[in-house]
């Protein structure tokens, strides 16, 4: 269940924040100029709160932020420096194990996320959410000019890969609110990149899901994080997130795609071992090409749709696999060679029987090679 907190705006005469704790984390990496206006603008909600902690999580930046925060003089001001770790998710999850309150609030510290709507996210916690955004893409959410069109494009393609887990309109926002029993009931975290709001929407298992209209505004002091590895990350997250959400599609369908590569291998073999053989029967140049092919699948089964399966015993694990594809490989030889005997060109006979014998058994083989030969997921 996704709402707009624009048409469930509630004020806090209607659900008081004044009992509630809050810490509010920001991640941080040569942020340093950016921390006195952010501090100041986060100060100035303090009295709306029975307490605010402002935990800023800095990876070891070469820019003064540790002398900046200390300048600070705030007691309320924690800085947590890391020198073992890098990247924003894994900064993100520090702060919010560090965190005391009730609330926890996780923004960025370029100034693109307005302090000033926090009351309005921590009243929508209170009145049942179970997550909030800060959202860009809500009515009365906007983005401050200046985004070029790749950017634009960047950031719908990025919300629709999302859309098997959620279906809030921002997934990528960074602007974020959670209590703190939504946060403890986190399961196998294992966030990668930038998006860690996906990471915890989903391992959380978050239904009630709120968006609090943002302004977004343009950084305006320090160097965007935003680049192609940080896309290819982006990549990587959302094939874990299906892992973990959907195991046996995850499998099957990685399964079925490389069975079908396989064909192609299959068919490529047959036409290059008979060139080499011309004279060969049709059978001799079937079976080295299926075991090609099967070789082949196996690689990329162990890769793709096994990838949980335990990396040593490779050639106990490519017996298994090769017994249990023996009967639709061998449909797959009988067809080829019956419809090469009567004269059909051999690759498209090899094309016509690897159809026949992966139709045959593409499910049976996917059952009992994740069941017999790499072992089903754990859990």
């Amino acid at each position: 269940m996704i709402a707009d907190a624009c048409s469930t705006r509630m004020t806090t005469d209607a659900c008081s924040t004044a009992a509630v704790t809050v810490s509010i984390i920001v991640p941080t990496y040569e942020e340093a100029a950016n921390l006195a206006e952010l501090t100041s603008r986060v100060a100035a909600l303090r009295d709306r709160f029975a307490s605010l902690e402002l935990i800023i999580v800095d990876d070891n930046s070469s820019d003064g932020t540790p002398e900046a925060v200390e300048g600070l003089g705030l007691d309320w001001v924690k800085l947590i420096v890391r020198t073992a770790e890098r990247g924003l998710s894994s900064a993100v999850l520090r702060g919010l194990a560090e965190a005391t309150g009730d609330v926890r609030i996780v923004m960025d510290a370029d100034l693109s996320h307005p302090p000033e709507v926090i009351p309005d996210m921590v009243a929508a916690l209170q009145g049942g959410a179970d997550f909030v955004v800060g959202s860009r893409y809500v009515p009365g959410g906007s983005t401050e000019d200046g985004w070029g069109v790749l950017r634009w494009i960047n950031s719908k393609v990025a919300t629709w890969m999302a859309r098997p887990f959620t279906t809030v309109r921002d997934p990528m926002s960074g602007f974020l609110a959670m209590h703190r029993h939504t946060w403890s009931s986190a399961a196998d975290l294992d966030p990668v990149g930038y998006k860690i709001g996906l990471e915890l929407v989903v391992k959380c298992r978050c239904v009630h899901v709120v968006e609090v209209p943002i302004h977004f505004s343009t950084r305006q002091r320090g160097k965007s994080k935003l680049s192609l590895s940080v896309q290819l990350q982006y990549l990587l997250h959302i094939v874990r997130l299906m892992r973990w959400k959907f195991p046996g599609w995850s499998s099957f369908l990685p399964f079925a795609a490389v069975g079908a590569s396989g064909m192609a291998v299959y068919v490529g073999l047959l036409a290059l071992f008979g060139s080499m053989w011309d004279e060969a029967a049709i059978w001799k140049l079937a079976i080295p090409a299926a075991f090609g092919a099967m070789a082949w699948n196996f690689l990329l089964d162990r890769w793709l749709a096994f990838w949980y399966a335990p990396r040593g015993g490779m050639l106990r694990q490519f017996a298994g696999f090769v017994a249990i594809c023996s009967v639709p490989v061998v449909i797959n030889i009988l067809v080829t060679v019956s419809l090469a005997d009567d004269a059909m060109v051999t690759p498209l006979a090899g094309l016509i029987g690897s159809l026949v014998g992966s139709v045959a058994g593409v499910v049976f083989n996917w059952v009992m090679t994740r069941w017999l030969v790499f072992g089903k997921q754990a859990g």
